[in-house]
Order: C-alpha cells, then structure tokens, then sequence
C-alpha cells in the first residue's frame, strides 16, 4: 500500500509539474505573440494551431492532474494529517485552474482567436492583454499545488 501511495503522488506531482511547464511555455513563448500586432498575430496564431493547439494538450493533462490528486488523495486518507491537507490544497487549487480557464480563458480565446481579422483591434489588444495576466494567475495556482503536492511528500517521509 505504501508504495501505491509513493507512485501516486509521484504520478501527481509529475503531472502538476507538467502543467506547470506547459502555463510557462504559454506565457514566455505564446501569449507575446499573441499581444503583438494585432490582429495580424492572431490570424498567424489561428492558422500556425489549425491542426492542434494547447488546449489538446491541456484538456488532457489537467484533468488526469486532477484526477491523481484525488486519488493520492483518497489513499492517504488515513495518513498523517497535514499530508492530507496538503493534497487536498493541491486537488482544490488545480480544480481552481480548471475554473479559472473555463470562465476566464475560454471567452478570451474565442474573441482571439474565432475571428480576429472582424473584430476591432482594440477589442482584441484588451483580450490578449488581459488572457496573458489571467495566465500568469493560472501558472501561480499550478505553482502553488505543485508546491503541495511537494510538501506532502515531505510530511509523507517524516510520517511514516
């Protein structure tokens, strides 16, 4: 059971630390081009992702995040107490995520990105602008469950 445990906080914080990576690759290689020269950027952007974008990546990635902190999760239930904590701070802040995209990003990327040649530039200045502070808002929240998930892996080795 322990080593269940291991691999699935293991499992977790590899892949909270693979949304992790793929926030920061949006917001350092991304989303600048997006906010530059608009609205000429985004139909770049819009044709450069015709065949996949990064939400194919992320609609995978976050939620078997997700998912493996749940799990972790459920199998430490009975574990030291602050481990537990620490899981489900990280369960919650990456459900806060998902939240956070779905209310904030996903209409930010439809004014970007459905038709930017139609849509005032200024409409789409404010909308980038705007998509890449949320952005940095999301890379914080995976940082700090990642950091979580850290901590109690921690807690886990001083528990046991």
């Amino acid at each position: 059971m322990r080593l269940l445990r291991d691999l699935s906080l293991g499992g977790a914080i590899i892949l909270v630390g693979m949304s992790l990576g793929g926030g920061l690759y949006e917001s350092v290689v991304m989303a600048p081009n997006y906010a530059a020269n608009v609205p000429e950027s985004l139909e770049h952007a819009k044709q450069f992702m015709r065949v996949t974008n990064p939400g194919n990546y992320f609609r995978v990635v976050a939620p078997l995040t997700q998912i493996a902190f749940l799990i972790t999760l459920i199998l430490n239930w009975r574990g030291a107490r602050e481990r537990r904590w620490w899981l489900f701070s990280a369960f919650v802040l990456m459900v806060a995520v998902d939240v956070i995209t779905f209310t904030f990003h996903y209409p930010r990327n439809a004014i970007l990105f459905t038709d930017p040649m139609n849509t005032p530039p200024a409409t789409l200045a404010t909308a980038a602008t705007e998509w890449i502070y949320g952005n940095l808002v999301r890379v914080g929240l995976i940082f700090a469950a990642m950091v979580c998930g850290i901590k109690a892996a921690m807690t886990r080795r001083a528990a046991d």
